[in-house]
């Protein structure tokens, strides 16, 4: 097999720092020949491997590993180790749990390559440059795609205008060029791409084929500029406009269904668990009195909570309070954001086959509609912890939280998910978003 051509992130490092949040999240689906390959290990209660239960079941989408009774992997040992990887090495693990994570995504006859922020190593940017590690993630690839590859269509640009890779990456280039204005706030970096996105839906499907796109872009760039002038963010970002009532319900209801974490352990939970996550939704939706409390992933209470030092007791909060100036806006948090966006665009995980089959600016705005929704989530940590201004690590273990679903939620995927984008876009109501919660 010829060498795979793949698109990494420029700015992302990542190392694993053993948080165990991967192995206790994800229900880990595995092959028929990874099935056959862990019965030939011979695992034993020796080994440490639970007694009471077998290793791997099936599922719908073929096998995949058991779990333990507190919903962590059959395979992780008491310090949070893999007993394959101690045992076989890493190269006998499952490809699902050696990718993660990493993403990798058809580009044509290319493959990019994206990260998921729901690891905290990620979030924190800790480790060495994924740039560095190209030659693991070519192999990782190179598995993934099993000599199989062949190209992807890409997905239209809205509904009913084709689009190719090849324009699509040049539309990348022109919104990563505006998201790279480290000397404006992220607000208004993302506000201007919206304006862009709402320009070009408006256009003809002439007017966006590759021979005009070229002249298009700078024009439709510089027209959002004007209408997301610098001076007037810089100037009112504290007194932005409230959001209609409909438009803060709709982010709610996303940020529900985003912090939703359907574990092992919360599937055999039973019906009255179940039931009450059915009433805390409703309660999201309505937003009066109390905010339902939330458990933190694994993954998040060790890297945010236990590691940080601090009580997992938290106060209750109102929704109320969640719509006061927090400090969304500062330089530490903006450069978050812009990594986010940074590895998403450059890897293509908001659309077509990575992100349920959207559109090029459907998809875009379900990536702009995560930053309302994490600082909604980071405010609602600060919250409980009784402060009122928002520290970074409110932010990245929000972030950390709700990327898990973002692109791997099957809620997300139903037509109600995709209604509620194109009705914030038409009320033009994301912005607002953008701009209330970026306080």
């Amino acid at each position: 097999m010829s060498r795979l051509s793949v698109l990494l992130p420029q700015l992302q490092n990542w190392g694993c720092h053993n948080c165990g949040g991967c192995c206790r999240e994800h229900q880990i689906t595995i092959t028929d020949a990874e099935h056959q390959r862990i019965e030939r290990q011979c695992w034993t209660v020796a080994d440490g491997v639970p007694a009471d239960r077998p290793l791997m079941v099936s599922s719908a989408a073929g096998w995949r590993l058991n779990h333990q009774d507190d919903g962590a992997c059959v395979f992780l040992d008491a310090a949070g180790l893999c007993r394959i990887h101690s045992k076989y090495g890493e190269s006998a693990k499952p490809l699902a749990c050696r990718m993660y994570p990493y993403a990798i995504h058809p580009a044509g006859s290319g493959l990019t390559t994206s990260l998921r922020f729901s690891c905290p190593s990620v979030v924190q940017n800790l480790g060495a440059p994924v740039v560095a590690a190209r030659v693991a993630v070519e192999a990782l690839a190179a598995e993934a795609v099993a000599a199989k590859q062949s190209d992807v269509a890409c997905p239209e640009l809205r509904a009913g205008v084709p689009f190719d890779w090849s324009r699509l990456t040049r539309l990348l280039a022109w919104l990563e060029r505006g998201l790279e204005q480290s000397g404006l706030p992220f607000v208004l970096r993302l506000q201007r791409l919206l304006g862009l996105l709402e320009l070009l839906e408006l256009a003809g499907t002439e007017t966006v084929a590759e021979d005009s796109l070229g002249q298009l872009l700078p024009a439709l760039y510089a027209a959002s500029e004007r209408a997301y002038p610098a001076v007037a963010v810089s100037a009112g970002s504290a007194g932005a406009q409230r959001p209609q009532r409909l438009a803060l319900t709709m982010l709610r209801q996303l940020a529900a269904q985003l912090l939703r974490h359907d574990t092992a352990a919360m599937v055999s939970s039973g019906p009255v668990r179940r039931l009450g996550l059915l009433c805390d939704g409703l309660r999201m939706t309505l937003g009066w009195g109390w905010v339902p409390e939330q458990s933190d992933p694994e993954s998040v209470r060790v890297a945010f909570v236990e590691r940080a030092g601090l009580s997992e007791r938290r106060r209750r909060v109102r929704f109320t309070e969640l719509e006061s100036v927090l400090g969304g806006g500062r330089p530490e948090i903006d450069e978050l954001f812009h990594r986010y966006f940074h590895v998403k665009l450059q890897g293509r995980a908001f659309c077509g086959p990575a992100f349920y089959g959207y559109s090029v600016i459907d998809g875009l705005r379900s990536l702009v509609l995560m930053y309302p929704a994490v600082l909604w989530v980071a405010r609602l940590r600060a919250a409980a912890e009784g402060r009122g201004l928002l520290e970074l690590r409110d932010v990245q273990a929000a972030l950390a939280t709700l990327d898990h679903n973002f692109g791997y939620s099957p809620v997300l995927a139903l037509a109600g998910s995709r209604r509620r984008v194109r009705q914030l876009a038409q009320l033009r109501q994301i912005a607002p978003l953008v701009a209330w919660y970026g306080r």
